[in-house]
């Protein structure tokens, strides 16, 4: 039987913090199927699910015969209708590399400063050159108003809870929600995942005025 090698997990957080977590699992799980089949996915599953759970919830789909995401930007740009501006919580490039370049005419922000490092995000904001700039929790309020929204990427849901970047707990309290015209929540997992969210935080489904599903 294969075992993981234990550089995975560093490997993982690192592509992670230019990639987002679940863009990254679904990358590692690719490769590693392509390594060594849904044997070694198994193994990477347990190994590695309860450090990073996102991971483990997409190996464990992978296993269920659940592949690639198809991720769909038209019911995020339904929920974006009539907005101006969109300020973008968390990071998942697999999303936006979808996302942005049919958000003609809406102005987009990436909330950066929330815990990445600067270098990260400098890179991250050269892919996507034109189509989106990068906004610190000091600039927040430049960004609400009356045709502004908050986008955020949701890790599952129970429809009653949803796990979200921990960079959404600081920026969408009551005074912050009045603020926005529309908060927005892109669940990218689908149905919660069984294990406890490390890395992620926990919220009220209710916090958002939408919840775009897969």
């Amino acid at each position: 039987m294969h075992e993981p090698s234990p550089r995975l997990g560093p490997a993982f957080l690192l592509a992670a913090s230019e990639l987002g977590m679940a863009s990254t699992a679904h990358l590692f799980v690719r490769e590693i199927a392509a390594s060594g089949g849904d044997e070694l996915v198994r193994e990477a599953a347990l190994g590695l699910g309860r450090d990073f759970p996102v991971l483990g919830c997409i190996a464990t789909r992978w296993l269920a015969g659940e592949r690639a995401p198809r991720p769909a930007p038209d019911g995020v740009l339904a929920a974006t209708h009539g907005l101006a501006r969109l300020l973008v919580v968390g990071l998942e490039t697999a999303w936006l590399d979808v996302l942005l370049p049919a958000c003609r005419g809406l102005e987009i922000g990436l909330l950066i400063g929330d815990g990445d490092s600067s270098a990260d995000f400098r890179r991250v904001l050269a892919n996507y050159e034109d189509l989106a700039v990068g906004v610190t929790l000091a600039e927040l309020h430049r960004w609400s108003g009356r045709r502004s929204g908050l986008l955020c990427f949701v890790y599952g849901s129970d429809g009653h809870v949803v796990r979200v970047p921990g960079a959404w707990l600081r920026v969408s309290g009551p005074d912050v929600r009045t603020q926005f015209a529309a908060l927005i929540g892109w669940n990218i997992l689908g149905a919660a995942m069984e294990l406890y969210p490390r890395w992620l935080a926990e919220t009220a489904a209710s916090d958002f005025s939408t919840i775009v599903e897969p």
